[in-house]
């Protein structure tokens, strides 16, 4: 049996690097990255907002609008500077699918880079528009298709596809890799044209959602577990698939079939009037 196999089938609750402590190295980038950002600020607003609000009694009832527009310098600059640190971090050590060892290089940087991306989504998502974090995601590698719906669910930074016209709903867990015992798994997580994953789901590493197929709510995929295309897929994990019956609906209605006007007699017209 091999030891991605032994992995797959282990009885143990798999973890996720959130459950587990950072770094030191962690800390102290996450440190750096947050006062750098607010010295940025300083030297971009100092004199600005001097200028503004000195001997203009005016200018204070713009204060929540210029707060605003503060949250989002935040964000920006923050962005920014995390993706450089990103884009350090991946050529030093690049992103890899497979089974490592907790203490093997590949699953230290993985940790690290796991942080620096939870950090930057973390303020996205703080943002007051719900789409901002569909920007982010990007910039960490993972490919997010168009007219999707992310909602309130954790989606891994790294190894993630998910394409267009798909929906993650409230609470789903999309995870692209699972600590189990002294191991690291990473494996690409692929959400296919219209594919659906139910409130509460949670996709396990490798898993492969096919075009039009949905995991019901609650619900649960076995690591590399493929959902067959269209079907609806429950259980935990999920082991049955009902099909969804597709109906074609012609694209033109035929005129005949319509109801057609009934035509006043003259001679009714003619009283009516």
């Amino acid at each position: 049996m091999s030891a991605t196999t032994s992995l797959e089938k282990n009885k143990f609750q798999p973890l996720v690097s959130a459950n587990l402590p950072g770094k030191p190295v962690t800390y102290v980038i996450l440190f750096l990255e947050f006062w750098v950002t607010l010295v940025l600020m300083y030297w971009i607003n100092e004199g600005y907002y001097s200028r503004i609000f000195v001997g203009r009694v005016w200018t204070y009832f713009l204060l929540p609008l210029f707060l605003y527009g503060l949250v989002w310098q935040f964000f920006i600059i923050s962005t920014i500077i995390t993706s450089l640190v990103y884009f350090i971090l991946t050529r030093i050590e690049p992103p890899k699918e497979g089974l490592f060892d907790l203490s093997s290089r590949e699953a230290q940087f993985y940790f690290i880079r796991f942080w620096i991306c939870f950090y930057s989504l973390y303020i996205a998502r703080a943002m007051p528009l719900p789409w901002v974090d569909m920007y982010v995601f990007p910039i960490f590698g993972s490919h997010i298709g168009k007219n999707i719906v992310l909602y309130d669910s954790w989606i891994d930074p790294e190894f993630v596809d998910i394409n267009d016209n798909c929906m993650i709903s409230l609470n789903t867990q999309l995870i692209s890799h699972a600590i189990i015992g002294d191991k690291l798994y990473v494996k690409k997580v692929i959400i296919k044209k219209s594919g659906i994953a139910g409130a509460g789901a949670v996709i396990a590493p490798g898993t492969i959602v096919k075009e039009g197929a949905v995991l019901g709510g609650a619900c649960s995929t076995l690591f590399n577990q493929e959902l067959a295309p269209y079907c609806i897929h429950v259980g935990s994990p999920a082991n049955v698939a009902i099909p969804i019956k597709i109906k074609k609906y012609e694209s033109e209605i035929p005129t005949e079939k319509l109801p057609q006007p009934i035509e006043t007699p003259e001679s009714d017209k003619e009283e009516k009037s």
